[in-house]
C-alpha cells in the first residue's frame, strides 16, 4: 500500500494493483442476526449462524477473486473468520489469506485480567496463555469474558465502532516498518503446537505486511489440549463446507 489508497467497491471486476482485498460482509439480516444474539448462548454461536449467510455470498467472489495476482493477499473480517479463512485458502489455493478476530478476544481478555494477554485458537473460542490451573478455571472465565459481550450486543447490537478502530491498529502494525505482534489467523503448514495444515489464529510476528512467525509463546498442557480440541473442530467445519462447495459445482 505505497500509495496508501482505499478503495471501497460493490464489485471486484478489473481490479489492478492491488496489495490487500478486505472482506466484509455480511448476508445476515438485521432480524435474523438480532433473533440469533437472544437465541444463542454465546457469541460463538451467533458467528456460526452468521455462515450459512456470508459463506453463499461469499462463493458468489470466487471467480473474481481467482483474478488477482498471487501477490494480492486477502484479509476476511466476515465472520465466522477462521472457517472462511480456510474455505478461501483451499479454494482459491492460496496461502496468503489472512483472518481478524482474535486480535478482539485478546482485547477483551485483557480489559477483563487488566493485563497484557496473548491467546490462541478460534475466534469467538480463543485460549488466553495465562497458565491457569484447572480446565475448569478456563471455562469460568471464558465464559464470564463472552457473557460480558453477549449481554452488550443484546443491549446495543455489534460494536462496530470499536472493532474498526481495532482492525484499523491490526492493519497499522501488519504494515509497520517494524516488528510488531498482532493475533492473526494464518496457514500454518507445519507442525505447530501438534497441529498442521490449517489456518488459525496465534500471536504472530509481522512486518511490511508479511508474518514473520509465531511470537514466543509457552502455554501449558490444559491450553494446547484446548488448542488442538479448536482445530479438531475447526476442521470438521471447514471439511463440511469445502465438500458443500465441490456438491453445488457438481450440481452446476
Amino acid at each position: 500500500m505505497g500509495n496508501k489508497k482505499v478503495k471501497v467497491v460493490d464489485e471486484i471486476k478489473n481490479l489492478k494493483d492491488i496489495d490487500y482485498i478486505i472482506i466484509t460482509l455480511s448476508g445476515m439480516s438485521d432480524s435474523a442476526r438480532e433473533e440469533s444474539f437472544f437465541k444463542r448462548r454465546s457469541t460463538y454461536e451467533v458467528r456460526q449462524d452468521e455462515l450459512k449467510f456470508n459463506i453463499g455470498a461469499i462463493t458468489h467472489l470466487i471467480e473474481d477473486l481467482r483474478t488477482f495476482s498471487p501477490k494480492t493477499s486477502i484479509i476476511v473480517v466476515t465472520n465466522p473468520v477462521d472457517e472462511i479463512t480456510n474455505y478461501l485458502r483451499v479454494i482459491l489455493n492460496k496461502e496468503n489469506v489472512l483472518g481478524f478476530g482474535l486480535e478482539l478476544d485478546a482485547k477483551r481478555y485483557e480489559k477483563v485480567l487488566g493485563r497484557k494477554v496473548y491467546c490462541i485458537g478460534t475466534h469467538g473460542k480463543a485460549i488466553p496463555l495465562i497458565n491457569l490451573k484447572t480446565e475448569k478455571d478456563y471455562e469460568e472465565l471464558s465464559k464470564n469474558v463472552d457473557n460480558q459481550l453477549l449481554e452488550y450486543i443484546r443491549e446495543h447490537g455489534i460494536p462496530h465502532k470499536m472493532a474498526g478502530i481495532n482492525f484499523r491498529d491490526f492493519f497499522e502494525k501488519l504494515n509497520s516498518s517494524k516488528k510488531e505482534v498482532i493475533h492473526v489467523s494464518f496457514y500454518v503448514k507445519n507442525n505447530f503446537l501438534g497441529v498442521k495444515d490449517i489456518s488459525i489464529s496465534l500471536p504472530c510476528e509481522v512486518k511490511q505486511g508479511k508474518i514473520l512467525g509465531v511470537s514466543k509463546i509457552q502455554p501449558n498442557l490444559i491450553e494446547k489440549k484446548r488448542f488442538i480440541d479448536s482445530v479438531e473442530e475447526l476442521k470438521k467445519s471447514v471439511s463440511h463446507i469445502i465438500e458443500t462447495h465441490k456438491r453445488l459445482i457438481e450440481y452446476k
